[in-house]
């Protein structure tokens, strides 16, 4: 992961303020979307190989974007995990959720 936060400093362009580089996220979320849209336009609703890879490459943009906007705000990619880990484990249900999910 640390590799990929610093190749998205290395490949991005210019100095890209927060609002842009939200904008930037917001669309490649739709691009994903319209990837899944296609799947059952055009797939008749399967999976296949071709779409999955067209889903993961778009998916890596939103992680560029994600990146930048964590860099831009000097925030830890970690650190953002953690918190998000931790209030999901301060959830009243969690030892439930997790026990269903693993069996």
């Amino acid at each position: 992961m640390e590799e990929f936060i610093k190749h998205q400093k290395l490949t991005q362009e210019r100095d890209f303020d927060v609002k842009y580089l939200t904008v930037g996220l917001c669309g490649e979320v739709g691009e994903v979307c319209n990837e899944i849209k296609k799947m059952e336009r055009d797939d008749n609703n399967i999976l296949t190989n071709e779409r999955m890879e067209k889903i993961k490459l778009e998916m890596g943009d939103v992680l560029w974007y994600y990146v930048g906007i964590c860099n831009k705000l000097g925030i830890s990619f970690n650190e953002i995990l953690e918190l998000n880990y931790k209030k999901l484990k301060s959830y009243e249900d969690y030892d439930e959720i997790v026990q269903r999910n693993s069996s």
